[in-house]
């Protein structure tokens, strides 16, 4: 019995979970994805904006399905955030993503998904033994624990998707960098050439004169 308990403990863990996407926002528009999620299942996810400034410019919105569609969570002008919530209908639960700046996009990660349920039953607790009947409380942690390393994953991607921009506008910057040392140096060059053959010509005419 204390085998069959730790195994279910063991299988809530290894429920698979979407990971973490990324997109990027352009100037002016919104981005919306959705989950058909049956009435009352648990919704959490997360989202963090993978730029150093810029976030009074993005909104994000959780909703419920049309007609009605309940607000679950909004915010604006936040870095990262969390929600979660138990879907009030059955239907399309969508994540909009709003880009409100004229000119710049903005790439941000984030995380949509329908938790993990139990996998014990009332009954299946009662038939376990007596030195079993923490199971229940296990089982709850064991939810908690699956739902906080899904959020740490979600976070080591954006900081994974955070550090591959700035290894691109790093490289970007160092080849801007480099063009202009060289266009700097083609310039020197040509500026010595230029004097070399001024002076030549100089001492040329002083001579025949």
């Amino acid at each position: 019995e204390r085998r069959r308990g730790l195994l279910a403990i063991a299988a809530i863990a290894a429920v698979h979970s979407a990971s973490a996407l990324t997109v990027n926002i352009k100037p002016g528009t919104t981005q919306c994805f959705v989950l058909d999620i049956q009435k009352g299942a648990a919704v959490a996810g997360n989202f963090e904006i993978l730029t150093e400034e810029g976030w009074d410019d993005v909104h994000i919105k959780v909703r419920g399905p049309k007609p009605h569609e309940v607000m679950y969570y909004e915010t604006e002008g936040e870095e990262e955030g969390n929600f979660e919530f138990d879907a009030a209908m059955s239907g399309d639960q969508s994540i909009c993503l709003t880009n409100s700046h004229s000119s710049d996009t903005r790439p941000i990660g984030f995380a949509f998904r329908e938790e993990a349920q139990e996998l014990l039953t009332g009954a299946d607790l009662a038939g376990m033994a007596a030195t079993e009947e923490n199971v229940g409380e296990m089982v709850t942690v064991a939810n908690d624990l699956t739902q906080g390393l899904d959020m740490l994953r979600d976070h080591q991607e954006y900081m994974r998707m955070r550090e591959e921009q700035h290894r691109a506008t790093v490289a970007k910057t160092n080849s801007k960098v480099l063009w202009w040392t060289c266009g700097e140096a083609f310039i020197l060059v040509a500026m010595a050439c230029w004097q070399i053959l001024y002076i030549r010509t100089f001492f040329e005419v002083k001579r025949y004169v």
